[in-house]
């Protein structure tokens, strides 16, 4: 499993790769600060899953989201937010994304969230958007 962490927060994203290092057979393989620069290392390095921060500067994490879904649609991007709520869900798999979590959950809920997410889909190849 590879893994692309796209956050423009430097605390975050080294707090991921760490628990997904230590817990986690996966390899990070890249990082990436805004979302332009997330579109296009997931193009060039074509991660199993992407980890896209909502808010990210100079282009967001929606529109960032549906570039990658077009271009990979069998990558998995999961979208966090440092706010929860249906309306951020909804945006979320409005973009395309596989999966939405909220920054501040356990790390425990994260950890299973991105091992569900990292299983193939299933046979009607849709995958139940979670919180």
């Amino acid at each position: 499993m590879q893994v692309l962490i796209a956050d423009d927060d430097v605390s975050f994203r080294t707090f991921i790769r760490r628990v997904l290092n230590k817990e986690f057979r996966g390899s990070v393989v890249g990082e990436a600060v805004d979302g332009f620069e997330a579109v296009r290392k997931a193009e060039n390095l074509k991660p199993d899953l992407v980890l896209m921060d909502m808010d990210l500067p100079r282009l967001n994490g929606l529109e960032a989201t549906r570039r990658v879904k077009e271009s990979l649609p069998d990558t998995v991007v999961v979208m966090f937010g440092t706010l929860d709520g249906a309306t951020y869900r909804e945006a979320a798999a409005h973009s395309g994304a596989d999966g939405f979590m909220a920054k501040t959950a356990p790390i425990a809920q994260i950890l299973s969230k991105i091992r569900e997410w990292s299983m193939p889909k299933p046979a009607d190849g849709k995958r139940e958007q979670t919180e």
